[in-house]
């Protein structure tokens, strides 16, 4: 199994029956700090950024509360945090501080190898969604695809390379697939139930929704301008403000666009990045 870092903060340290005690005789665990006072122990876990946290919540009081609060709202990736009790009247406060679960004494061997297991499956999860984003993003940076329309033009492609891959998007068009070259794309607009692709020599019709364009595509390079429209940004040659405080963008085909208040700024800063 993957062992995870584990902080402890309890005040029974030094007793054989201490929850630490205990803990230390699990293979995959790693009890990375034990402390017995509540500040002392935030801020071990504010330096050494464990993946999972026991807490004695009779030791908190509203001092270590206020602190847990803190790390909270510090933290970029909370640990899992373990409560443990004496008896369940301080569960419903566990629960407001995003406890993953509570433990009441004494915790029998079934109870805490239960929760556990579900520690293990939780961080393997996090594990694999953190994987998942990087992978992400690498490719849209490499290719100006997500994941997703990444792994679709690899489906429904059956000799490709990865120059095609990184300049291409695949859609169903009829009963036929298409591979487009993204620098072809103009703009791309909702139609009811459908999706409207202008490239340079053709519109393409698609029965598709602007979310899925979106996670397909690097909004870096295909933002959204208005509700309805995806734009190729290496396609505009002027952006020009009007009465409304919206824009007008004017494509290379002559084309003309309308970039809503909403969108505008965001527009703008993505024009200065990639000029």
């Amino acid at each position: 199994m993957e062992r995870f870092s584990v902080v402890v903060i309890e005040d029974e340290l030094d007793t054989d029956n201490s929850l630490t005690a205990r803990l230390k005789m699990i293979e995959n665990l790693n009890i990375i700090a034990t402390c017995n006072e509540a500040s002392r122990g935030v801020a071990c876990v504010l330096k050494r950024q464990p993946d999972v946290l026991f807490i004695d919540m009779q030791m908190l009081g509203a001092q270590g509360l206020a602190l847990l609060e803190n790390l909270n709202k510090t933290m970029d990736i909370q640990p899992k945090t373990v409560f443990v009790a004496d008896s369940s009247e301080y569960a419903l406060q566990g629960f407001e501080y995003n406890a993953f679960d509570y433990l009441i004494k004494p915790i029998s061997s079934c109870r805490l190898s239960g929760c556990l297991g579900r520690l293990q499956n939780a961080l393997l999860e996090n594990q694999a969604l953190q994987a998942q984003t990087k992978l992400n993003q690498l490719l849209c940076n490499k290719t100006g695809k997500s994941l997703n329309g990444f792994m679709q033009s690899l489906e429904h492609s059956k000799q490709i390379s990865l120059m095609d891959l990184q300049q291409t998007i695949s859609i169903k068009s009829g009963s036929q697939w298409v591979r487009i070259k993204l620098e072809t794309i103009l703009w791309i607009q909702a139609a009811g139930d459908y999706m409207c692709i202008h490239t340079l020599e053709e519109t393409f019709i698609v029965r598709k929704t602007l979310r899925q364009f979106e996670a397909e595509l690097d909004d870096m390079y295909f933002p959204r301008i208005n509700r309805s429209t995806i734009v190729n940004l290496n396609q505009i040659t002027r952006l020009t403000p009007n009465s409304n405080g919206e824009y007008i963008a004017r494509l290379s085909s002559g084309a003309e666009l309308k970039v809503s208040r909403k969108y505008k700024l965001k527009m703008g800063e993505k024009l200065k990045t990639t000029l």
